[in-house]
């Protein structure tokens, strides 16, 4: 089974948004050496705990400090935010710094509260409404073919266009995402952590109506999911109090200026109300020492047929964080990949 990262770039207590990207940059370049099969980077704004604002960027630096070996990309582009065209230029430089190696994941949220999803667009209106027209014209204009229902007939060409473009992906949770995915040809990234229930029924769907977009293609699934491993299951749960906290605030609205610690969590009191919406977040995350969490990661991946899975964290301590990540890579048997010779 292939296993990935999506990091949100957290900030954790104490630290800085600089310390953040670093440590950003540090786990990939681990998780190349571990043998991860992609690393990607998410969009949010005006969040104060998570620093990750511009993935196109950090996806840059993300390719300039790994040796070539793990996939990069965006896990992923906020789609209604943005001009599909420029999104594919932006990404169509990106796979030409870095060829073969990037992926294009986009979604349909604003990445964001209602003020900056404003800001972002400046006096326009979203396209939440159109949607899978916005996702059909960047998969054309990243593909080089018309693009349905832009100005002057689609004519608009991107570019550079570089020899392999970059790999397209649809970030969804619902059989409407998984049908937008397969009628464009994309991979379809499965948003198990979002709510926690399973979504078979919208990957066999997807699976049914995938629409090649050359010939050879076939459908590709990846779910991704949340995940705390510790060496034993005492120090998991530790860590898996913290990204509980992390998901209370993120319903409530927002409180957290920086990733608590483990101690300022053990030190709050919850309501009954709160406790009932910490039960409830752990079904969209897997806990536990290394080989309960195989176990688990083994169990989802059989339940949605799928051969990739993508984990994604928020921790206190970035040298858990680190741990979590190797502690997993040896419990799945992950091989590093061989190192490119073209490398210097």
């Amino acid at each position: 089974m292939k296993l990935s990262i999506l990091d949100y770039s957290e900030i954790r207590a104490e630290a800085s948004p600089e310390t953040a990207m670093a440590e950003t940059l540090q786990l990939a370049q681990a998780a190349e050496r571990w043998g991860y099969h992609r690393f990607w980077v998410s969009e949010h704004h005006g969040n104060r705990v998570l620093a990750g604002s511009a993935p196109e960027i950090l996806v840059s630096a993300l390719g300039a400090s790994t040796e070539g070996r793990i996939r990069i990309g965006s896990g992923g582009i906020m789609l209604p935010m943005h001009s599909p065209f420029k999104v594919a230029e932006s990404f169509s430089v990106l796979a030409a710094l870095y060829p073969g190696r990037i992926d294009l994941g986009v979604g349909r949220s604003t990445g964001g509260r209602a003020e900056t999803s404003a800001a972002l667009l400046d006096g326009r209106s979203g396209s939440f409404s159109r949607y899978s027209e916005q996702v059909a014209r960047l998969a054309a204009y990243v593909r080089g073919t018309p693009a349905p229902g832009a100005g002057l007939g689609g004519q608009a060409v991107v570019t550079p266009r570089a020899a392999s473009g970059p790999e397209l992906w649809l970030l969804g949770s619902s059989e409407g995402g998984a049908e937008i995915a397969a009628a464009s040809g994309m991979g379809l990234a499965f948003g198990h952590f979002i709510r926690g229930r399973a979504g078979r029924e919208a990957v066999q769907a997807y699976r049914d109506r995938f629409v090649p977009a050359a010939t050879g293609d076939q459908p590709r699934v990846l779910v991704s999911l949340f995940a705390v491993c510790g060496r034993d299951a005492a120090e998991a749960e530790l860590l898996a109090s913290v990204f509980d906290d992390y998901l209370l605030d993120i319903g409530e609205g927002g409180r957290l200026q920086r990733v608590p610690t483990v101690e300022e969590v053990q030190g709050r009191s919850y309501t009954e109300e709160q406790r009932q919406k910490i039960r409830a977040g752990r079904a969209r995350m897997v806990v536990g020492d290394p080989a309960g969490v195989r176990r688990q990661l083994i169990a989802l991946a059989d339940l949605y047929g799928a051969d990739e899975l993508m984990l994604a964290t928020v921790s206190p301590d970035v040298q858990a964080k680190l741990r979590m990540y190797e502690l997993l890579a040896e419990a799945m048997q992950l091989k590093a990949q061989p190192e490119d010779p073209a490398q210097p």
